[in-house]
């Protein structure tokens, strides 16, 4: 089922072409007949996982040799993918095909899927290169490191067949050369990408509840009604000027290039690089990029630490007094304000109820101030 050529490469699980995931990882089916009725299921919250890595860790060691993925394919009826690293896979945005017309003037033919080329170079360099033309408009990229391509056979949410154009060997390629074709396509600087950061007051303790718009800002996007607002990725651009998608009344946003997306904790991982946009998703994140978005949620946009996290070390009255013990010698066991059973932690000395939380000294003045 997989081509030959491809044999030398590593594989990873991706998902059926008609299988449908949402936020609470619920699974549900969807056959839609145009971009129209996909775009509606889309908008309610389904995620599409034809082109969505199954596994964790799939960079890493969830990821298959050929005859692994030959035998997973002969009794599954999902998608596959194809891990680049060794293997570099140019893929052509533009309308006329420019970028692959330009590849085959300098280079010979190699391996086709679709507006794929497959190509390996001669001396290692495994960084993603991005495509824009003179007027900074998106073109392509050349995949690296880290990324995967969906694999010839699989097939799309529309029900295309990812389709073989060419099945010939994957060729090999000075990257000098190729840098040197590609030069009026790579721009020097990148322009970064402004961000409008809109300030609000928010913090909490919980990071799906971060507004994106504090994340990005809908400045360009436009207003598809419904409190949706579709625009070019703020990231990677776009070479439509619609391929990024915000839905404000759920907390969520969609790529239809990478067909990724998530909410905040998603786009912050994506806006500051620590992910590719084609990662992102339920269990996107290694445990140190995890931790890295965190810091950067708490930096940026209010997120709050978790009283638990603060500290393990008692600290102020806590030192001399058990929050514990004097609330059961006073009797202080119920909020005076909401009327709910205290929680209390004797380690740091905090309490917390309904409405409000704190350090024991809070505790004491609010006792005292309704006894």
């Amino acid at each position: 089922m997989i081509p030959d050529k491809l044999k030398p490469y590593r594989f990873i699980k991706l998902g059926r072409w008609d299988e449908y995931k949402n936020q609470k990882k619920q699974i549900k089916v969807f056959q839609p007949k145009n971009r129209e009725e996909l775009q509606k299921i889309i908008d309610s919250g389904w995620i599409p996982q034809a082109k969505r890595p199954q596994e964790f860790r799939w960079q890493l060691d969830r990821n298959y040799t050929y005859d692994e993925m030959e035998e997973w394919l002969s009794t599954h009826k999902e998608n596959y993918g194809i891990l680049n690293g060794k293997l570099r896979i140019l893929d052509d945005d533009t309308k006329d095909n420019n970028l692959i017309k330009l590849f085959l003037d300098n280079f010979d033919k190699t391996f086709r899927v679709r507006n794929h080329l497959y190509f390996e170079f001669t001396n290692k360099d495994e960084k993603k290169i991005i495509f824009y033309d003179k007027s900074g408009e998106h073109c392509g990229e050349l995949q690296g490191i880290g990324q995967q391509c969906v694999g010839p056979g699989s097939v799309h949410p529309l029900e295309e067949v990812y389709e073989l154009k060419n099945d010939v060997d994957i060729i090999k390629i000075d990257y000098d050369k190729f840098c040197q074709v590609f030069l009026p396509y790579i721009p020097h600087k990148i322009k970064k990408v402004t961000k409008d950061f809109k300030k609000t007051t928010w913090t909490g303790d919980n990071i799906t509840d971060i507004p994106i718009t504090n994340i990005i800002s809908l400045s360009g996007l436009n207003d598809m009604g419904n409190s949706c607002y579709q625009g070019s990725h703020p990231g990677h651009g776009s070479n439509g000027g619609m391929n990024f998608r915000v839905d404000t009344s759920n907390n969520s946003w969609f790529c239809y290039r990478c067909w990724t997306g998530g909410g905040p904790s998603e786009l912050i991982g994506v806006m500051e690089n620590i992910i590719d946009c084609s990662q992102a998703g339920s269990n996107c994140y290694s445990t140190e990029q995890g931790k890295k978005v965190i810091e950067i949620a708490r930096e940026k946009y209010g997120l709050k630490k978790p009283e638990d996290q603060e500290t393990l070390e008692p600290r102020g009255w806590a030192l001399s007094i058990n929050i514990q013990r004097l609330a059961n010698r006073k009797g202080w066991l119920k909020c005076p304000k909401c009327n709910s059973s205290f929680e209390f932690n004797e380690k740091l000395g905090w309490f917390k109820c309904s409405c409000t939380k704190g350090g024991i000294k809070k505790f004491v003045e609010l006792m005292k101030k309704n006894e």
